[in-house]
């Protein structure tokens, strides 16, 4: 299992607008994350706010919950399955 930084985009009820939350944009500098929060229309149009990061506190947490996470996924896949005889 691996956690990743990601976004979330839905519908909102009764409307044919999506809401868009942290919908990652690409910028030239690799060292800021640009997240896009908003809504869009079902004709195309969007209404948002750009919100900059640098997140280095969250790409670590991130990063130390993927290393633990594939730390016991090997652990179990070393692990030998035993079965009860009948």
């Amino acid at each position: 299992m691996s956690y990743e930084l990601s976004y979330m985009r839905f519908r909102i009820p009764g409307t044919t607008v999506t809401a868009r939350i942290v919908e990652a944009v690409e910028t030239a500098d690799p060292q800021y994350d640009v997240f896009d929060v908003g809504i869009e229309h079902d004709h195309g149009g969007i209404d948002s706010i750009v919100v900059g990061a640098s997140a280095y506190s969250l790409k670590k947490a991130v990063a130390n919950l993927n290393r633990t996470c594939d730390e016991k996924n090997a652990a179990d896949t070393e692990a030998p399955v035993t079965t009860a005889a009948a």
